[in-house]
C-alpha cells in the first residue's frame, strides 16, 4: 500500500507519495485548488496534476497505483464544512480512489508542523488562521478574510505599509522615502495616488499585494525601523491567535508546542520572538517551534491517523527520507 498526501492551496497544490511506512518516493506540484474559487473540478484537476509529478519519479502510473492500493488524504483550502469535504471525497472516489479522507488545509498544516501530535498551529501566508486539536476537540481562530481578519498575515503587513505611504502622501505624517521608494518599485507606480485603482480593483489580487510583505522583511533586515515595527506587531497579532486557540482547548497551563506554517515566518527574528512573547504572557509552558514537516507530509500523517496506520512508524519514515 502507498500513501498519497495532497496540500491543495489557493495558489498551488503539492503532492507527496510515500510507502505505507512513510518512506518518501516523490513530490509533485499542481495548480491552484481552492474549493470556493476553483470548484471541485478545479481541485481534482490540480491534484491529479500534482500526483502525476510524483508518479514520474517512480515506475508507476495512476491506474497501477490505484490497483496496488493507495490511501489518499487531502487538505483542501476553502473546504471547511462537512458538505464540502464530502463533495471532494466523492469526486476522488469517482476517479478511482477507494480510500479517501478530506479535511481543510489547516488540519494538515497542524499535523505537519507538530509531526502528527495534537496542539496548535498558526498559519500565516496571504491570510492568517490558527487551528488546534486536543484529543477529539478542535478549534479554529481567525481565517475570516482580509476584511474581517487575517491579522499578522502577508496582506495585513502590506496593507499597514501602504496605509503609511498614503498618510505620508496626505501630509498626515512624514513621508518615509525608503518605504515609498520600495512601494513605487514593487507596484510600478510613480505616484502614491496610483495605488488606489490597484487596491480597489475587482477581483482584488491579494497575492500580489501580500507579496509586498517580503519587501518589508528585506527592509527590516536593512535596519528600517517602520518595517521592523510592523513585523513585530504582526508577530504579536499571530501570538493572539495562538493564545485564543490554546484557551479554547484548555492548554494554557500545559506543556506543549505551538507550530507555525506559512511564508510570513520567513521573516524569522522580526516576527517569531514577538509572537513567542505574546504566547508566554498567557501560556508560559507553550514553546513556539518551526514545523517538523510541510503540509503535504501532514496530509500523509492525516492518512495514517484516519486509516489507523502506525503513526510513529510513518512519521519516522518521513523524517528519514525528507
Amino acid at each position: 500500500m502507498y500513501i498519497l498526501g495532497l496540500d491543495c492551496g489557493g495558489t498551488a497544490s503539492k503532492a507527496l507519495l510515500a510507502t505505507g511506512d512513510g518512506h518518501v518516493l516523490g513530490y509533485g506540484d499542481g495548480g491552484p485548488a481552492n474549493y470556493v474559487v476553483n470548484g471541485v473540478d478545479g481541485v481534482v484537476r490540480s491534484a491529479l496534476q500534482a500526483m502525476q509529478g510524483c508518479l514520474t519519479q517512480v515506475p508507476l502510473d495512476l491506474p497501477a497505483l490505484q490497483d496496488q492500493g493507495v490511501y489518499l488524504a487531502l487538505g483542501v483550502s476553502g473546504a471547511g464544512r462537512e458538505l464540502e469535504m464530502n463533495d471532494v471525497q466523492q469526486a476522488f472516489q469517482t476517479v478511482g480512489f477507494d480510500q479517501v479522507v478530506v479535511s481543510h488545509d489547516a488540519a494538515i498544516a497542524l499535523l505537519g508542523a507538530l509531526g502528527g501530535a495534537d496542539g496548535v498551529v498558526v498559519i500565516a501566508g496571504t491570510g492568517s488562521i490558527a487551528y488546534g486539536l486536543e484529543k477529539e476537540q478542535s478549534t479554529r481562530i481567525g481565517g475570516w478574510g482580509y476584511l474581517l481578519g487575517d491579522e499578522g498575515s502577508a496582506f495585513w503587513i502590506a496593507l499597514r505599509a501602504l496605509q503609511q505611504v498614503m498618510w505620508g502622501f496626505d501630509g498626515r505624517t512624514r513621508q518615509d522615502p525608503i518605504l515609498y521608494g520600495a512601494v513605487q518599485e514593487y507596484f510600478e507606480v510613480s505616484d502614491a495616488a496610483q495605488l488606489v485603482p490597484l487596491l480597489y480593483q475587482t477581483p482584488l489580487n491579494r497575492g500580489n499585494i501580500g507579496g509586498f510583505s517580503k519587501e518589508i522583511t528585506r527592509l527590516a533586515h536593512q535596519g528600517h525601523g517602520f518595517s521592523q515595527e510592523v513585523l513585530a506587531e504582526a508577530g504579536r497579532q499571530l501570538g493572539n491567535l495562538a493564545v485564543a486557540a490554546l484557551r479554547n482547548l484548555g492548554l494554557v497551563e500545559k506543556n506543549g508546542r505551538v507550530g507555525v506554517s506559512g511564508g510570513v515566518f520567513a521573516a524569522g527574528q522580526w516576527v517569531l520572538p514577538f509572537m513567542q512573547e505574546q504566547i508566554w504572557q498567557v501560556a508560559p509552558n507553550q514553546t513556539l517551534t518551526l514545523p517538523d514537516f510541510d503540509p503535504a507530509a501532514g496530509a500523509v500523517l492525516m492518512a495514517a491517523r484516519h486509516f489507523q496506520l502506525d503513526m510513529e512508524r510513518v512519521a519516522a519514515g518521513l523524517r528519514r527520507s525528507l
